[in-house]
């Protein structure tokens, strides 16, 4: 599948996990594809997206940490049943480190050992298979970032959706805008 992947979508690709990475997750989400997507500087994924006021950042924002990220509720009963003193041990960070340290600090509990490898979930992996579909439907031999918007704009998947319904865009207008960029962009292949 991904020999078709011009080098514009495997860098879509590429942004989509390097992000997935730094916000503590393994999972390759429809949202983090949004990203790369909006992220892409070529004409058939980006500039649309940007021209609907949807930019990385804008979607960076809106994605959730993953698991591996603190909670941010510490019990301090059962530390105490331990015999560990949280709020003196939070009167001497801060006495340290200032105010909010512990509350700015990363969380060192997350494993260091082991795969980091990055796995799309299923409706990513729908996504792809839904933008390797509209390839063929437009019988192009190459797939772009804008055919791999065009599948997430397919997906029918409420992170992309509450992403266009917030810069008050509609599915039908950013694929018109999408597909005259593809199209542009890509010639149909030769039987």
């Amino acid at each position: 599948m991904f020999e078709r992947f011009t080098e514009g979508s495997r860098a879509v690709l590429g942004e989509a996990q390097e992000l997935a990475m730094e916000l503590g997750t393994r999972d390759i989400t429809a949202g983090h594809l949004l990203y790369g997507c909006a992220d892409d500087r070529e004409a058939t994924a980006g500039k649309p997206l940007n021209d609907c006021g949807i930019t990385a950042a804008s979607i960076r924002i809106l994605l959730p940490r993953g698991s591996e990220q603190p909670a941010g509720q510490i019990d301090a009963e059962a530390l105490r049943a331990i015999g560990v003193d949280y709020e003196g041990v939070r009167a001497a960070v801060e006495e340290t480190f200032g105010s909010g340290a512990l509350e700015s600090a990363p969380d060192r509990r997350v494993r260091t050992g082991g795969s980091r490898r990055t796995r799309f979930t299923p409706e990513a992996k729908r996504s792809l298979e839904l933008a390797l579909g509209v390839v063929k439907e437009l019988h192009h031999d190459r797939m772009v970032p804008g055919h791999l918007l065009l599948g997430l704009l397919r997906l029918d998947n409420e992170f992309v959706s509450r992403v266009l319904e917030q810069s008050d865009t509609t599915v039908a207008a950013l694929s018109a805008a999408v597909l005259a960029g593809v199209s542009t962009e890509v010639k149909p292949k030769v039987r």
